[in-house]
């Protein structure tokens, strides 16, 4: 082990949901200006109950900025799920240029394939979807006019409202800006994470590991990852030729060191506000 390089990839994983807290703050601005501060400590607990609760836990951060800082929960779920597609566009970007610049063996091309079209299925749904939330905002007012039902016309104007973004420029390309910068950082965190656990690889062969690795933690089971570390042992295995034993036994750590740090950061930050994973379970089940 390099402890140094485990070291800087903690950093860089803090540092991610920093970014993730800065983009975040731009997608709730036509909603409500949120400090930045505020925004982090949610972002940590929101990932963190993904990390214990698997998916179901994407609900958390909407849930606990609705309880801390009186934001509507459905504009706020309309920002994450922004966040998740401009996500998924820029993981098919990292894909793209990993896939150029990465030296991999002519043996694992059936694996390079059933990963690019997993990485395309992926970048279809995300596009077709961003398509769909620009066409829902801009016919916003139209659309909440034809719902018959008072309570359900209010939940899709505030929804609606968590779009208003979409028809300001600037704040889009700014959004887009900080997608870009935050999956750099998170490229950067996975390299220096395999450096750390010696292996001596580019950053673009990493990268594709990372790809892989984040296209597995779709399928996220409570408390286990699961997805995560088999996409991280078939890249490894399939590009990097580790034997399976190896791969499976760094799968772990890696675990380890991507979830574990966000965990103990976000049961500190719970534990401030007088919150408990088990108030977070009951709010998000």
């Amino acid at each position: 082990m390099k402890i140094g390089w485990l070291i800087a990839s903690i950093v860089a994983t803090v540092a991610t949901y920093w970014f993730r807290a800065i983009r975040w703050q731009i997608l709730l601005a036509p909603i409500k200006a949120i400090g930045l501060r505020s925004l982090f400590s949610i972002t940590i607990v929101g990932f963190s109950a993904i990390y214990v609760l698997g998916r179901a836990g994407e609900i958390a951060r909407p849930v606990w900025l609705a309880r801390r800082e009186k934001v509507a929960l459905t504009g706020s779920v309309a920002t994450i799920v922004v966040e998740r597609f401009l996500d998924a566009i820029m993981l098919i970007i990292a894909f793209v240029v990993a896939v150029l610049a990465a030296e991999v063996p002519s043996t694992s091309s059936p694996k390079l394939v059933l990963l690019k079209n997993g990485a395309w299925i992926i970048a279809a749904i995300a596009g077709a979807s961003m398509i769909a939330l620009f066409a829902l905002r801009s016919n916003a007012a139209w659309i909440v006019s034809k719902i018959p039902f008072r309570r359900v016309a209010s939940w899709m104007d505030t929804f609606l409202q968590g779009l208003s973004f979409l028809q300001d420029k600037r704040s889009l390309a700014l959004v887009v800006l900080q997608s870009a910068v935050l999956w750099l950082l998170i490229a950067l965190q996975f390299w220096f994470m395999l450096l750390g656990m010696n292996f001596s690889l580019s950053a673009a062969t990493a990268t594709l590991v990372m790809v892989g690795a984040a296209i597995g933690s779709i399928a996220q089971i409570p408390g286990i990852g699961g997805g995560f570390q088999a996409g991280y042992v078939v890249c490894m295995t399939a590009f990097l030729g580790i034997p399976l034993e190896q791969a499976v036994a760094t799968s772990l750590l890696a675990t380890v060191l991507n979830f574990a740090p966000t965990i103990i950061l976000s049961l500190l930050f719970m534990g401030a506000q007088g919150f408990s994973l088990r108030d977070l379970k009951s709010e998000t089940v």
